[in-house]
């Protein structure tokens, strides 16, 4: 990782977490089926606190068997890393709303999305992997998610006919500086470079697939530019979509204007990096797309 050492906003907090041994747990409450006294039932199980910036999601103490108790099989929480839980905070899903999740397995933003909408609009949960759509469709049935429906098609073919307020684009990334993902080890150039390819085709189409006026949201779990700014700054000069700034109150870092030798807009700004050390979780990076009216 001593690569991206220059792009990390804090190296030592940084490689201090990368040196622990064990993940932090976290669950995203479902408020789909949580009951009223769900922080009583979730006391008798584990020791927890309630992230400052998001109060759906609590820090698990000690444990290693959050998806062994009763409250888990009736769906009333569903286990998500807590930095996972933003890219759907950025979409910011609203009854009504028609959503498209073009790479939804195994599921934990589809049903996200569902409980932020109350199941009160239509959610598309998409995947190309077949193999994938056994935990999606498990996951969606043990959170009540009713408002999701399941596809199987590679994202970037995707029939146009149907046009979405909102996509969220979780796309398959190399996943570099995740210890729990590759053990925080780097990714070859031809791996990067695909995936980076495949990013942007995915964006392209979600392009496509959105309403004018319509937003979308592009999230990685890498610390990678080749696959987070710069694919965003690619997108940017090929499409008419603008950027809008990410401002939330959790840790993070901005987006970075350049890497080696390559060179991004200032527009990458508004995009923002969470890194292991900022809230004890995985990698993300989230960047928010409009597309103009006209």
């Amino acid at each position: 990782m001593k690569k991206y050492k220059e792009i990390i906003d804090d190296w030592s907090e940084f490689k201090q977490e990368s040196e622990r041994e064990k993940a932090k747990v976290t669950i995203r409450r479902n408020n789909i089926k949580a009951s009223g006294n769900f922080e009583q039932k979730l006391s008798q199980e584990f020791v927890y606190e309630q992230a400052e910036w998001n109060k759906d999601i609590y820090r698990l103490e000690d444990t290693e068997s959050p998806g062994k108790t009763m409250l888990h099989w009736r769906g009333e929480y569903y286990v998500q890393e807590e930095s996972a839980t933003i890219p759907v905070e950025i979409l910011n899903p609203e009854k009504g709303d028609r959503i498209l999740d073009m790479c939804a397995a195994p599921g934990g933003k589809t049903t996200q999305i569902a409980d932020k909408i109350n199941n009160q609009g239509l959610v598309i949960a998409n995947d190309d992997s077949s193999n994938r759509l056994q935990s999606l469709h498990a996951n969606v049935y043990r959170t009540g998610s009713f408002s999701v429906s399941v596809t199987n098609y590679d994202g970037r073919h995707m029939p146009e006919a149907q046009k979405f307020d909102k996509i969220l684009v979780d796309a398959p990334c190399t996943g570099e500086g995740d210890k729990f993902r590759r053990n925080f080890k780097t990714a070859n150039e031809r791996e990067s470079k695909n995936l980076s390819t495949l990013q942007k085709q995915l964006l392209k189409k979600a392009n496509k697939l959105v309403k004018p006026g319509g937003t979308i949201v592009y999230s990685t779990c890498t610390i990678t530019p080749e696959e987070n700014e710069k694919v965003v700054d690619e997108v940017l000069k090929d499409t008419k979509l603008t950027l809008d700034e990410v401002n939330r109150d959790f840790p993070h870092q901005k987006g970075i204007r350049g890497f080696e030798q390559d060179k991004f807009s200032s527009e990458v700004e508004k995009t923002v990096r969470i890194l292991p050390h900022h809230l004890n979780s995985g990698v993300i990076y989230v960047a928010k797309f409009n597309k103009p009216e006209n």
